[in-house]
């Protein structure tokens, strides 16, 4: 193929133009117009030094669809299977222990629960309009509140860290770790959304891939292109840079152009980087992929706070069918990553990381005719590591067993009495976040909803 000459080039089409900007990489990062803020900073109390204190960094792994408690829960698993519309296959069912399901991760995570590594919240219930829809579900999970509106976790956390100052804007290019507080690798969710928040674009999430997918790296597809003038041997990536400072005003925009060459080389720096001796991730699996990435980020970045990771590359968790062959195998990957990535934190002595796992709502526990579960409302919450500030529960609810058949679920241990098993709402979760990053009023966000109890130190 005869490679063109910069002229020759100009005419091209608007994707290919804003993919040699870069654009495609960092449009997530691009300012625009929003009404104002919708947080009351006045009211917000923030405690710098437990901030400090803490540095807490944070993995969240949030499986859509809503992941079976199964797996960590078979406590009740006769009355389950008396009941359920179907027998469970006995030699596929199997607990450890503890009580979690063997074939699904549970020799890994009775591992972990031994270690003091993990808690396992077994009465994660919500209680507030139970819809049991996905939408919906997913909105309020992530939003940490009971409404289909409003900012994200995220975007929140992201706001009211730079409101008090504890966050700054980066400098320069030297300074590009502070470019990069808030990681998406799941693209865009709800965590992130901003609603009425006018965040900083810094502020805004940056997305990451695994594997060789470097988002902010220029491909062309062919590479004959590369070079487009034999004799001043410029090329296409130095064309589209010179249109980049051409065309945009000082500003905003041009810095994330400029920042683009930066950004591609940190994620190459990062892809790159060496596991401690004795550290493994199992191969060919985007669990692991995505975990070793996420926490080679937060171990060689100080300024990166939070990395959300979920589906498209963490499959579906929406069990209707075939759960006794998909599921555990799913859950044993999940397992293998995270345990992967506690012995990971442990070998370079980082105690301030902690992964939450976690989805939108349960999963029915009877085993219906196309051999899965429908939805259900009570759901397990496992959080690993962050022990510099989080103490070690192990297992915290207990569950009993509610409805027949078809409609079979389980629920905290005496619900709605005064001896009822402790349990909590979605909500929850995102108190937990926001105490452990210094906020010490979290229920004005999170619609009184408070911390998980005792799991902070």
């Amino acid at each position: 193929m005869k490679k063109r000459s910069i002229e020759s080039d100009i005419h091209i089409n608007r994707r290919a133009f804003l993919k040699g900007l870069g654009a495609l990489g960092v449009a997530s990062a691009l300012p625009f117009s929003l009404k104002g803020a919708d947080l009351d900073y006045g009211s917000i109390e923030f405690d710098s030094s437990v901030y400090e204190r803490n540095n807490p960094q944070t993995i969240i792994v949030y499986l859509y669809g809503g992941p079976s408690e199964l797996a960590g829960n078979l406590t009740n698993f006769d009355e389950i299977n008396e009941k359920s519309q179907n027998p469970y296959p006995l030699n596929e069912v199997t607990a450890t222990q503890n009580g979690l399901w063997r074939q699904a991760g549970g020799d890994i995570m009775e591992r972990l629960l031994a270690s003091g590594d993990m808690n396992l919240f077994r009465t994660c219930y919500r209680t507030v309009d139970n819809s049991k829809a996905h939408g919906e579900c997913t909105s309020q999970a992530q939003r940490g509140k009971d409404t289909v509106g409003g900012a994200g976790i995220i975007a929140n956390l992201a706001a009211i860290l730079y409101n008090k100052g504890v966050i700054t804007e980066p400098s320069g290019t030297d300074d590009i770790g502070k470019s990069i507080p808030f990681v998406t690798m799941e693209g865009e969710s709800t965590f992130f959304s901003e609603d009425d928040l006018n965040l900083e674009a810094f502020l805004k999430p940056v997305a990451f891939g695994t594997g060789s997918n470097n988002p902010y790296i220029r491909n062309w597809g062919y590479s004959e292109w590369e070079i487009l003038n034999r004799e001043t041997n410029a090329t296409r990536g130095e064309y589209f840079d010179e249109l980049a400072q051409k065309y945009n005003p000082v500003g905003k925009i041009r810095e994330l152009f400029e920042r683009r060459v930066i950004l591609e080389e940190f994620s190459e720096r990062i892809h790159d980087i060496e596991l401690p001796d004795g550290v493994t991730y199992p191969e060919n699996s985007t669990f692991s992929d995505r975990m070793k990435l996420a926490m080679n980020l937060l171990i060689h970045n100080e300024h990166t706070k939070v990395v959300s990771m979920g589906s498209p590359g963490l499959g579906g968790w929406d069990d209707h069918s075939n759960a006794i062959e998909e599921y555990p195998r799913r859950m044993t990957r999940l397992m293998e990553a995270v345990e992967a990535a506690v012995n990971h934190m442990k070998a370079v002595g980082k105690s301030n990381i902690n992964i939450v796992v976690f989805g939108e709502f349960g999963r029915n526990v009877s085993y219906n005719n196309s051999d899965g579960w429908d939805h259900g409302n009570n759901q397990n919450v496992y959080w690993f590591g962050g022990t510099d500030y989080m103490n070690h529960l192990g297992i915290v609810g207990e569950t009993g067993v509610t409805g027949s058949a078809g409609r079979l679920f389980t629920e905290p241990k005496n619900v709605g009495m005064s001896n009822a098993s402790y349990h909590f709402q979605v909500f929850s979760i995102a108190a937990t976040i926001y105490k452990m990053y210094g906020i010490q009023n979290p229920e004005i966000l999170t619609h009184s909803n408070g911390v998980i109890r005792d799991l902070l130190s």
